[in-house]
Formats: structure tokens, sequence, C-alpha cells
């Protein structure tokens, strides 16, 4: 008995002593005793499938950006005068665009209609239109990206007005399509205008309905766009040869989205005739995504729509007819004075290649004129500068101006709808 006691007590002490050794304090080496260790000295564990799916999941895997478009870029007469300095004797237009800036900076692409020349020569203003290639600096300052050139007053001063203009352009450092220079020039992009933009992969078409009755040089045809072969005619027939060829030519390349940029419609009408909606047609079942026209200076409908291609692929597509004048001096109502600014919110899935349009808003714009009641040309934010007026802060607006703004509003919300307003969905 007394030998199991003696052993139990022996076991006891035993185990008392490792738990003291246990608890005592660890002494931490000091940095210069401490060495990290080599990879080949580190385990690497493979991560599990569940912890491969985490971090796929936690990665950033869309891509958004916001491409923007602008209306009818146009500088009558009055314009001209409006923007020479006679000090300088120089041309500058900044002041008729520094309360829009804000709006066409924000944007990952922001891209226009330049509907007038800038040759050599006299400045004029309708029907010929050659405007200062301050311009182009200009549009180049307020965050305008891309120019289409391809419009019915393209060859205003002939094909070498239409050289010099496509030659200001690119010294305004601004991307453009729809005009060439040369075969070479043509042949080398095949009509096609491909931007990356943060990411995706952007194709851009231009075409217009003609040249308002200006034939092609001989041997120069190359040098517009043109949306219908019949041109000099009815403008009835769409050029499917030229554009099936061009759309056939960006399957070969890396593309996400195609953006065509159209110019055609019936003037002061805010309803799309039978023609553009067949283009529209057209252009969406052979693959096109977007279409953004121009040329009826006033404003008409914009939608999202679903449509199967002609190789049977259904996806959803997004067509504005037009965006209305972003600065003009046509005057004959209202209507002419109201434009827009369309934003586009795009996204591409890294992990399914996909690109999608996923909504749009529009900012509408009125031009104020000295005709209309402004101390100069100036392109307004509408709702901003109602807002201003209200609260009595305003220097540019009266009551009469404001009059017209709120009657500018009405109309876009007549042909738009208020859903897309972005003051509206600012607010929701």
């Amino acid at each position: 008995m007394k030998k199991i006691i003696r052993f139990t007590i022996c076991i006891i002490i035993i185990l008392m002593s490792f738990l003291f050794t246990a608890c005592s304090p660890v002494t931490s080496p000091s940095s210069s005793d401490a060495v990290s260790p080599s990879v080949s000295e580190t385990a690497i564990a493979e991560p599990s499938p569940g912890q491969t799916e985490d971090v796929i999941q936690n990665e950033e895997d869309v891509i958004r950006i916001k491409l923007t478009a602008i209306g009818d870029i146009m500088s009558h007469y009055t314009q001209i005068l409006d923007a020479y300095d006679s000090g300088s004797d120089t041309y500058d237009y900044s002041n008729s665009l520094q309360y829009i800036q804000y709006y066409t900076k924000a944007s990952d692409i922001t891209i226009g209609n330049l509907e007038t020349s800038m040759a050599e020569g006299a400045y004029t203003g309708y029907p010929t239109f050659n405007t200062p290639a301050a311009l182009a600096k200009n549009l180049k300052d307020i965050g305008i990206d891309m120019l289409s050139l391809a419009n019915n007053h393209c060859l205003d001063k002939g094909f070498d007005g239409l050289v010099s203009t496509i030659e200001n352009v690119e010294a305004a450092g601004l991307d453009h399509i729809g005009t060439y220079g040369t075969q070479e020039e043509r042949d080398e992009t095949h009509g096609i205008l491909i931007r990356n933009v943060n990411g995706i992969n952007i194709a851009f078409l231009c075409y217009t309905y003609g040249t308002n009755y200006i034939w092609l040089p001989e041997g120069k045809e190359f040098c517009v766009n043109l949306l219908f072969s019949d041109y000099m005619g009815a403008a009835s027939q769409i050029n499917t040869e030229l554009i099936l060829d061009d759309l056939e030519y960006i399957k070969t390349q890396d593309v996400d989205l195609i953006v065509s940029l159209i110019h055609c419609g019936t003037e002061y009408q805010n309803i799309p005739n039978e023609k553009q909606e067949e283009v529209a047609d057209f252009l969406f079942k052979n693959g096109v995504d977007v279409i953004i026209g121009n040329h009826v200076h006033v404003i008409q409908p914009m939608e999202m729509r679903t449509i199967t291609t002609n190789e049977g692929q259904e996806k959803n597509v997004f067509i504005c007819y037009a965006l209305g004048n972003f600065m003009s001096n046509i005057t004959r109502k209202v209507n002419t004075l109201t434009g827009l600014i369309l934003n586009l919110n795009i996204e591409k899935d890294l992990i399914s290649g996909k690109t999608s349009i996923v909504d749009y808003d529009y900012v509408p714009l009125y031009m104020l004129t000295p005709e209309w009641g402004g101390s100069r040309f100036y392109v307004l934010p509408t709702h901003a500068f109602v807002n201003e007026y209200l609260g009595g802060t305003s220097k540019l607006i009266n009551e009469k101006i404001y009059t017209d703004m709120c009657e500018s509003l009405d109309i876009c919300e007549s042909v738009l709808g208020r859903e897309h307003d972005y003051y509206y969905i600012e607010r929701k």
C-alpha cells in the first residue's frame, strides 16, 4: 500500500513539473536573431476547390464604362462672329462651351458629330459651312474624344476642304471617322475605328445619307462613307455591299461592341421616318449593338430593344434616332434649340466575356442665342439653369428665356419620357 502511495506521488510531481514548464514565459528572438524562411523552406499549400472559387468571387470581374454622345456641332456665321477676338485676331468657342464641360468630361469616351468644314479661306455659315479650326481644340478641351465627319456638309468646301478638316481635327488630338483623305487610309481602317476603352474594345462605323447633292470626286469615291447608294437621288437604297463588307471586317477583329453613327432622317421632325427604321433594322440584324443618329436638328426617341440577328442570336440593342443640335444657330423654334447629351452605361463580364448595355440616361440641353434673348451663344444644361433662375442666382436667364427652357423640357419629356432624364434618376 505504501509503495502504491509513493508511486502515485511521484507521478503527480512529474505531471506538475511539465505543467509549470508549459506555462512559463517564452522569450521571443530579437530582430537580429530572426531569419525569414526562404521560399524552399516555406510550405505553400494549394487552395482547395472551395477556396479558389472564393478568390474568383472576390476579384473585380466586371468592367464598367460610360459612353457619352452629343448631337450636331455647327457654327453659323453669327457664331463665328461671336467666337472672334479682335484683340488677338483669333477665334475661341470656349465661351459657348464653358457651362457644359462637367457633363462631357465625366465619361470614359465622348463622341460628337462635326457638321461643318474646317478649310482654308473665308469662314462662312449656312449653306456652305466653313469654321475656324479653333473649334476642334475647344471641343477637345471640354472632353470630346471623337468626331463623326460623314454628314451632308462634309463636302461643303470640296475634297480639299474635307482633307483640311481631317487634318485640323487630328491636330487637335481628336479621333475621327467617316471621311478619308486617301484610298490607303480607307483601306487601312476598312472604314472602321476601333478603340479600347478601359478594357472594352468598341468598333465605330459612320455613314451619311448624302452630301447635299455634291458628287463624290471622280476617283475619290472612298472619301465619304455613304449610307445609301443612290445618294444623289432619293437616298432610299441602303448601301448594303459597303456596309456588310465593313461589318464582315469587324468580325475578324477582337471587338466587344459595335456602335454605328448614322446621319439621316427628315429635318425638324421629332418622329423617325420609315427609312431610319429600315436602316436600324438592317444594322441590328447584321450585328450592330448601338445606333446613334443625328442630322434632323431636333430630338427623336431612344430605346432599348431585344432583337434577333440574321445569325439567330437574340440580344439587347440600343438606338437613339437623333440627339438634336449640340451647338448651332438654327432658331426656327424652341424645338431646334433643344438637344441632348446621351450617356450609355456599358458592362463587360470578364468571366463570360459578354458585353452589354446596362442602362442609359439623357441630359437636356438648351442652345441660348442672342436672337432668343441671350447676350451671347451658350450651350446650357437646361435643368441646372432653370434651377438657377428659380433660385434667383442666374445672370443669363430672364423670364422669357426661362419660359422657353421650360417648353424645351416639355419637348424632352414628350419625346423621351421622364424616366431616363438624369435629373430625375439622380433623385430616385
